[in-house]
């Protein structure tokens, strides 16, 4: 933990000098996000919270800790995938090329590291699935969902950072429980201080005065690093989660991508298609403040890691784990597909009041 805690304090110092340096050049590249249909801030805001953070943890990395097991790989992967994100937000680069780039960032990371998903564990109560020769393509495809999970969750000021902070932070607590994983709660924390930075920026807490947004190279970048951490934790010789326990800590961001593409695919829409339909669109709608959405969000997502926590803590059988994640979804997807419903109760609600 002592490592961990020192590179943690290095990578937030660094991110925290990147974003001074990183503004300015910011304006000059135009790395910046303009109001449009769709975002409603006032003014362009510098997009380079996730570049400091990426910034922060590879400089430290670098300077004091292995490039073996798998990690060198993971630094190399994560940096063409920062340079791709950030080209994407100065210049928009094409959804399918996107894409493919993020294919073969994911293909990089697993068949580059040796490293990849096992088994999914005992799921439906009949033995654990295990996965063999599927398992890199597995593995890619688990990239390429988390790292545009975290993509699209990142609508309103401190939702990213927090819904990153939370998995971070238990993905800690399970490392720091399990022998052998010392590296990855290195990896984990690290990335956890060097958001901090980004995330005062973001709100706007002292010393900072104007607002800074992760851009997707942040988003894409933060998803990336959380999808290998959770394959790395479920490795059978330094095991620290079970797969299913994964699903609980990145609840919110993957519920939320997956109930917005089916919802998508059923209207016949692209299911990259952006919209307003998100999790925090419908808290804004319904009256909310963004940081009262962010509050209640993030209450919301601590609840889901904590069952996870609980579940991997005292061994909850896997099947019931999974059974109990499905019915929560469901639930989740059918507050999604009728919230027009409830935003019309909710709105009579406060006109009585």
């Amino acid at each position: 933990m002592e490592s961990a805690g020192f590179l943690g304090l290095y990578s937030g110092l660094i991110a925290f000098f990147s974003l001074l340096v990183l503004k300015p050049v910011a304006v000059r590249v135009r790395l910046l996000d303009l109001p449009d249909h769709r975002k409603v801030h006032a003014g362009a805001v510098p997009l380079t919270g996730g570049l400091s953070a990426f910034i922060g943890l590879f400089a430290a990395w670098i300077i004091s800790m292995p490039l073996g097991g798998g990690f060198g790989i993971y630094l190399l992967a994560s940096l063409l995938l920062v340079v791709l994100g950030a080209v994407d937000d100065a210049r928009d680069v094409p959804a399918r090329f996107r894409l493919w780039a993020q294919i073969a960032l994911g293909a990089l990371l697993t068949y580059g590291s040796g490293i990849s998903l096992v088994h999914f564990g005992d799921l439906l109560g009949l033995g654990v699935i295990e996965l063999g020769w599927l398992g890199p393509l597995v593995t890619i495809a688990a990239v390429i969902g988390a790292t545009n999970a975290f993509n699209m969750i990142d609508g309103i000021d401190g939702l990213a950072g927090s819904m990153s902070l939370v998995t971070l932070l238990s993905l800690s607590l399970l490392f720091l429980s399990a022998p052998g994983n010392s590296l990855e709660l290195a990896l984990a924390f690290s990335i956890a201080a060097a958001l901090l930075p980004y995330l005062a920026a973001n709100l706007r807490m002292p010393p900072f005065r104007r607002r800074i947004f992760m851009g997707d190279a942040g988003s894409m970048f933060i998803g990336f690093s959380i999808v290998w951490l959770l394959v790395k934790g479920t490795q059978p010789e330094t095991q620290a989660l079970r797969p299913v326990t994964a699903l609980w800590i990145i609840a919110i961001p993957l519920m939320d991508m997956v109930a917005i593409m089916v919802r998508r695919a059923r209207k016949g829409q692209s299911v990259m298609m952006p919209d307003r339909e998100h999790l925090h669109h419908i808290f804004m709608r319904a009256g909310f403040t963004d940081r009262q959405a962010l509050v209640v969000i993030t209450v919301v997502s601590l609840v889901f890691a904590g069952v996870g926590l609980l579940g991997e803590y005292f061994q909850m059988p896997e099947w019931l784990m999974f059974t109990l994640f499905v019915v929560a979804f469901a639930a989740y997807d059918w507050v999604l597909s009728h919230a027009w419903r409830l935003l019309v109760l909710f709105r009579k609600r406060k006109l009585l009041e």
